[in-house]
């Protein structure tokens, strides 16, 4: 018999049936989803448990996946290194086949002339010889000294004069040119003078002389010329293969930009052969044979030196001179603070301070400028900088004057220059200045650069040039990025970084050797014979040793700069390698990892579909079951029951 329901036991069966819905909603998120829950609730004491392996997991898949940008970037850097490295060693294969040759036999033959002094009689007084660009003249007035080689104590007519007088002039050069006399000789059997050919320069009288002959200008068979044009066109090429692989663009970045992602780091603005040997002929403007030269900008401006005084030095060789400031920039005053005593060393060519970093923010091949530095003022190259910064070594061409101690620095001012081998741009100076100048050096007081210069577009006298905002003196560095090296994480424990830029030493010594062999007049083929020029026969050899010793340097240096970073491709590509196989074991282990976490999430939050697609029919029964009770209850009325 059905009792007719209170209202307390209507409201029991009411929830019992929402409990068995629940129920009946659980399991059938269960069977359809395979989770235990759909809130953290539900797992009870394990929800803390799956919260903490899920947040890990998490930091797993972001590290994952931020390491499949950094693996791109690695293996794009690789990629561009290893292409490096086939266009420097094909190049190096050829230029050593090219070195292999007789490269004596396609320069000016200079296996020499010769001058017979084969008269006895008193025809070389008053009579002149240019050797080495020095004139010697022949006198008979007594005095000897300078570059006059006095005759007057010979004998004309004698059977010995022509030989006394080939001896006076061997005792003279061998006293003023010691350097050179090692390449002449004297035969008094036959009187003759034998040098190598160009020695003799400039006009002589003696080149006029009966018995005189000299070599002739060698000229390349057609084989040298298109076996050097190949060369050429292949260094050439190979520095714009260079610039492409270091201007690789990735991720919307440029890899080796130093942290400057939006600007390519290399500016090559030649885009043909014919145009680079137009700027750098190889005789004006050479290819600057010092690294920093490459590496170094300047803009100077009239404000900064007045008007200039354009000075022709003769040759091909300049002065520009600041007559109302200086071409300097400063780089360091010297205290007690920021160097400390300082102390020069003659002996070592060394300037010391007391100060650790005194001098960081220099570097070797700079021109260094001292000025209030006592008797050690004056104009210097700097050959290296110690790894603590305190010692400055400078190269032997600019020696110290003595030793000496500047207590607290002695407000010593440091300032950098143009390096020596800047190429200069000669900005809105008019199509009658040379557009380009090469600098040599610099005046101890800053105020005069020393320039070769395009002999028919300099002034012939000295020439002012008013100051004005029209024109400016610059000099560009082929680098265009920064220093950054980006360090990326890959894990919370391991980091990779990458620090390679297109500045780097490895790369720069390579535009380096590639311009050498590239610039114009590789092989001089001037004829001084027909020229007022000094050709250097043994230009191209030395030119070819130098950029094969730096293209060996580049491809490994066998740690000859150890004190560098990126010194050659050997160093870092050998980084990259070990930045890959770390990537990849880190990657390795974040994969297991990430398999163990998700794994131990699954089974805490996981459940068998087919048991709860099971539960979830037993509970769908109950269900209809408790609705078919709750109806009939709810149907039950007191009317009914009397």
């Amino acid at each position: 018999m059905t009792r007719v329901p209170t209202y307390n036991t209507y409201i029991n069966m009411m929830n019992q049936t929402l409990n068995t819905k629940s129920y009946v909603d659980l399991y059938g998120f269960q069977a359809q989803t395979g989770i235990k829950s759909p809130t953290y609730s539900g797992y009870g004491m394990t929800a803390s448990a799956i919260v903490g392996s899920e947040a890990a997991l998490g930091v797993v898949s972001n590290f994952m996946e931020n390491n499949k940008i950094v693996e791109t970037e690695v293996k794009a850097i690789s990629t561009s290194l290893s292409s490096i490295s086939d266009a420097i060693n094909d190049m190096k294969s050829l230029l050593t086949q090219f070195s292999g040759m007789n490269l004596e036999s396609i320069t000016p033959d200079y296996t020499g002339g010769e001058i017979k002094f084969g008269s006895n009689e008193d025809i070389y007084a008053g009579t002149t010889i240019t050797v080495n660009g020095q004139t010697y003249t022949f006198t008979n007035n007594g005095d000897n000294t300078g570059n006059n080689i006095d005759l007057s104590t010979l004998t004309p007519g004698s059977e010995t004069y022509g030989t006394d007088v080939m001896n006076a002039l061997k005792d003279k050069l061998q006293a003023n040119d010691a350097e050179n006399f090692v390449d002449f000789t004297f035969d008094e059997q036959t009187n003759t003078f034998s040098f190598p050919l160009y020695t003799i320069d400039g006009e002589s009288t003696l080149l006029d002389a009966e018995g005189v002959t000299t070599g002739e200008p060698h000229t390349m068979s057609d084989e040298q010329s298109q076996t050097l044009k190949e060369l050429q066109a292949l260094a050439f090429s190979t520095m714009m293969s260079l610039t492409d692989c270091l201007n690789i663009n990735v991720n919307g970045k440029y890899l080796f930009g130093g942290g400057i992602s939006n600007e390519a780091p290399v500016d090559f603005p030649f885009k043909t052969l014919e145009e680079f040997q137009s700027y750098y002929d190889g005789i004006n403007i050479k290819y600057p044979s010092f690294g920093n030269a490459n590496l170094s900008s300047y803009d100077i401006k009239s404000s900064q030196t007045g008007d200039l005084e354009l000075i022709n030095n003769g040759g091909n060789t300049g002065t520009i001179k600041a007559t109302g400031g200086n071409f300097l920039t400063p780089a360091l005053n010297a205290n007690a603070q920021t160097t400390g005593d300082l102390t020069f060393n003659a002996d070592k060519n060394t300037l010391k301070a007391t100060e650790y970093g005194a001098f960081n923010t220099l570097k070797a091949g700079d021109t260094l400028v001292l000025s209030d530095a006592g008797a050690n003022s004056g104009s210097y190259i700097i050959k290296s900088i110690s790894a603590d910064g305190k010692t400055i070594t400078f190269e032997e061409s600019t020696p110290l004057k003595q030793d000496e101690t500047l207590t607290d620095g002695g407000n010593a001012q440091f300032s950098t220059s143009f390096p020596v081998g800047t190429v200069i741009n000669m900005n809105g100076f008019g199509n009658n200045i040379s557009p380009e100048v090469q600098v040599t050096g610099i005046s101890d007081d800053g105020t005069e650069l020393y320039v070769t210069v395009d002999p028919s577009r300099w002034p012939e006298t000295s020439q002012t040039i008013t100051a004005s905002s029209k024109w400016s003196l610059e000099s560009q560095s082929y680098y265009q990025g920064g220093d950054l090296a980006a360090e990326k994480r890959i894990s919370d424990e391991q980091s990779i970084v990458l620090d390679v830029t297109a500045k780097d030493e490895v790369f720069e010594q390579m535009y380096r050797a590639l311009g050498m062999i590239a610039q114009g007049n590789l092989v001089d083929t001037r004829n001084p014979l027909t020229e007022d020029v000094t050709v250097d026969p043994q230009q191209t050899v030395e030119r070819v040793t130098q950029a094969l010793d730096l293209i060996q340097d580049a491809i490994y240096g066998g740690g000859t700069n150890a004190s560098s970073e990126n010194v050659d491709l050997y160093t870092v590509q050998a980084k990259m390698d070990a930045n890959t196989v770390l990537l990849n074991t880190v990657n390795e282990n974040l994969s297991q990892i990430e398999l163990n976490l998700q794994s131990n999430v699954d089974n805490m939050k996981n459940v068998d579909q087919t048991e709860a697609a099971t539960k979830l029919l037993l509970a769908i029964n109950q269900l209809n079951a408790s609705y078919s009770v709750l109806q009939t209850a709810m149907t039950t009325s007191l009317l009914n029951y009397l």
